[in-house]
């Protein structure tokens, strides 16, 4: 399993923070699942396209509503994030290994499912 499940650069230019993020794609009765462990925010559709797509406007919102009301930071702690400042880049999601510790989602989906991870990268303004 990967180490790590976040990478983050910031754009000089758009003040953006690249994000690299780990979702995990199952099956369960007659829905797709999208679950990403790091920000534990999961959706579904009727076909996985459906799926990856209601993650993105999910996401979105997420990061919308997380700014809009300067909690970003606390979420992120709240997921087991290493925040230590924002504005230098020193921000760590939780490696694998912590998140199976903590997080029974995603042990149920690892122990328990046939699943398929993949990585997306996305773009989110840098808070202030």
């Amino acid at each position: 399993m990967a180490k790590g499940i976040f990478r983050a650069e910031l754009s000089s230019k758009a003040h953006m923070l690249t994000v690299s993020l780990e979702l995990y794609k199952f099956r369960e009765d007659n829905a797709y699942i999208m679950y990403c462990p790091a920000l534990d925010l999961s959706t579904s559709g009727n076909s996985e396209e459906e799926a990856e797509k209601s993650f993105s406007e999910t996401f979105q919102i997420y990061i919308n509503y997380c700014l809009q009301k300067r909690t970003l930071v606390e979420d992120l702690q709240k997921n087991g994030w290493d925040v230590r400042s924002i504005k230098q880049r020193k921000m760590k999601a939780p490696d694998t290994k912590k998140l199976l510790r903590i997080n029974e989602t995603l042990q149920d989906i690892v122990f328990n499912r046939d699943y398929e991870k993949t990585s997306r990268s996305v773009e989110i303004p840098q808070p202030v």
